[in-house]
């Protein structure tokens, strides 16, 4: 009996044992895998567009632009006006800009609207001539172009042919003359502060001759008209930029070249990045082929253009830079003043 009493003890302590470490305490729960970071996502790529607003006329942005497609495959889509209209439409735009990239117009007229542009430095930066960029990198200069006078030899012989700007100034010029209206070209606007340079900037002489001068000019629409109508023989002269006259001089017109004796000035056209493009990635890309070995060299076959960059040389047949008399043109002061300019020309040729 104590045998069985002992026993039934026994198997009590036993079951007792079993039942609590089967299920009298709870295991610890196992510790979580860590939620994995998520992967950074790509930054998206830009669509294969930009869109170019430009005041060089189709003979010139045309074959430039189908270059780049060809190279990039980025598709261009140009809008087409003067420079001054587009800067215009470039600061209408500011808040939601539809333009990625201002591509023609001096580089005086860039720096003045520096507000709208975005600072970019081209990766052969170092290839450019001194002078050919901004300071705070927000334009780069395409190509070179001295400001000139060109005449139609058929209609004016080398012996009477102007030498400087104050021979525009005679009498028997009268609308004989055709310049583009500063307040839409680039090139009119570097034309005008060229001569207040040459002439007096500071103590009015120079707008006296610019006066003088636009007494005899018939004022046009833009920049290509006076050189064509001089080549065709509808003026006797133009004033313009150099490539402007020598891509007439190169095709065989009846075109001479002059460089102002009191000197000139040889501001750069510029290519520049629109602050807030849609597009900035394909925009650098953009200014980077302008600029580049290759597209320098077809720009001195194809359009007679000075390149902006040292290993490139110039078209055959321009005059030698060290031959020309080159003015100390101050860029800031065409840039700060470009306002108080356009108001005095404005008198001028509305008189």
């Amino acid at each position: 009996m104590q045998l069985r009493k002992r026993t039934a003890i026994a198997l009590l302590a036993l079951f007792t044992l079993t039942l609590s470490a089967c299920g009298g305490t709870k295991p610890a729960p196992a510790t979580p895998e860590p939620t994995p970071a998520p992967a950074p996502q790509e930054e998206q790529a830009e669509p294969k567009e930009i869109t170019v607003y430009t005041s060089h006329p189709a003979d010139i942005h045309e074959p430039l632009f189908k270059a780049f497609e060809q190279e990039t495959g980025i598709k261009v889509t140009p809008i087409y006006a003067g420079t001054g209209e587009i800067f215009q439409r470039i600061k209408a735009e500011a808040a939601n800009p539809l333009g990625d990239v201002m591509f023609g117009g001096g580089a005086e007229t860039h720096e003045a609207n520096k507000e709208f542009l975005a600072p970019y430095k081209p990766k052969e930066a170092d290839k450019l001539a001194a002078g050919t960029m901004a300071k705070d990198n927000t334009w780069t200069g395409f190509t070179a172009l001295p400001i000139v006078m060109m005449y139609n030899t058929n209609l004016v012989s080398a012996e009477e042919a102007p030498k400087s700007f104050a021979d525009l100034t005679d009498p028997k010029w009268k609308d004989k003359i055709a310049m583009p209206d500063a307040a839409k070209s680039g090139s009119a606007y570097t034309t005008v502060v060229t001569i207040l340079h040459a002439i007096g900037r500071d103590d009015n002489k120079g707008w006296e001759m610019m006066k003088n001068i636009v007494a005899n000019t018939k004022i046009l629409g833009s920049s290509t008209q006076g050189p064509k109508g001089t080549n065709d023989g509808e003026y006797a002269i133009a004033l313009t930029h150099e490539e402007g006259a020598f891509k007439y001089v190169a095709a065989g017109g009846p075109i001479k070249i002059v460089y102002p004796a009191e000197g000139t000035s040889n501001v750069p056209d510029a290519v520049a990045i629109i602050k807030g493009a849609k597009h900035p990635k394909n925009a650098e890309i953009f200014v980077d082929f302008m600029v580049s070995k290759g597209l320098q060299e077809q720009v001195v076959t194809s359009l007679n253009r000075r390149p902006v960059r040292v290993d490139v040389a110039p078209p055959a047949g321009l005059e030698d830079v060290s031959n020309i008399k080159f003015l100390d043109y101050d860029m800031d002061w065409a840039a700060t003043q470009r306002e108080a300019v356009l108001d005095q020309w404005k008198d001028i040729v509305i008189q």
